[in-house]
C-alpha cells in the first residue's frame, strides 16, 4: 500500500522548522501504517498510484490560501475515489469539498490535550473508550456539516471532533491523532484504524 500525505499548509508559511515537522509526521505515519508514505504539497498535487490519502492540518488562516489551489485540490480529492483521512484543516477541507462551511471558532485558539466524547463507534474509533484525550490546535471549525457525513465524536468547545462519509470512504478528525504520547495514546489507535479501513 502506498499512502500520499498531502500537506495543506499555505506554501509561504512553510518555514524550515515547519517542513521538518511535516517530515516527522510523514515518518510517524509510515511507521504506523507499515507502508510507504509519500509527502506532497497540495499545490503540487499528484494522487496517481496512491492507495490512501492523508490531508494534513494547516497553521495559516484560510484567507491566506489560494482559492484556485484549494479548488484544484477539491477537484482532485473528489475525483480520487480512495480512502481519505482529513486532519484538522484537512477535515475542514473535506466538509467544504462536500458543500459544507467552516467558521472561525467563537472561543480562543484551542491547543493542547483535551477530552472528546464518542458519538458513534465507527471503524475509525473502534477500540477506543467512550471518552479519550487527544491533541488539538485549531482556531477554525466546521460550521455546517453536509448531510452525507456522520458525526463520530464531539468536544466541549468544538462540537464536531470526528466525522465519516462511508460512501466516499472519507474520515476526518478535528484533533491531531498524529500527536500522541505514552500518556495520551488514543491518536495512534485512530491512525491504525484508518490504515486498517484503507486496506479494506
Amino acid at each position: 500500500m502506498t499512502i500520499r500525505f498531502v500537506v495543506t499548509e499555505h506554501p509561504p508559511a512553510l518555514t524550515v522548522p515547519l517542513v521538518r515537522r511535516y517530515e516527522r509526521i510523514r515518518s510517524r505515519l509510515e511507521r504506523i501504517a507499515g507502508s510507504p508514505v509519500e509527502l506532497t504539497r497540495y499545490t503540487e498535487l499528484e494522487l496517481d498510484g496512491a492507495d490512501a490519502v492523508v490531508l494534513s492540518g494547516s497553521y495559516a488562516p484560510w484567507a491566506d490560501h489560494s482559492a484556485d489551489a484549494l479548488d484544484r485540490l477539491g477537484g482532485a480529492i473528489r475525483a480520487y475515489g480512495g480512502p481519505v483521512l482529513g486532519i484538522c484543516a484537512g477535515m475542514q477541507l473535506q466538509a467544504m469539498f462536500a458543500g459544507g462551511t467552516v467558521r472561525h471558532s467563537p472561543g480562543e485558539l484551542e491547543t493542547g490535550f483535551s477530552s472528546v466524547e464518542v458519538v458513534e463507534h465507527d471503524g475509525l474509533l473502534r477500540g477506543l473508550p467512550s471518552r479519550f484525550d487527544v491533541y488539538s490546535h485549531h482556531g477554525d471549525e466546521i460550521e455546517e456539516l453536509p448531510e452525507c457525513f456522520r458525526i463520530l465524536a464531539r468536544g466541549t468547545t468544538c462540537a464536531i471532533q470526528a466525522i465519516a462519509d462511508p460512501e466516499r470512504r472519507w474520515w476526518g478528525t478535528q484533533f491531531h491523532p498524529e500527536e500522541f504520547d505514552a500518556g495520551h495514546p488514543a491518536g495512534e489507535l485512530v491512525l491504525r484504524n484508518f490504515f486498517g479501513l484503507a486496506r479494506g
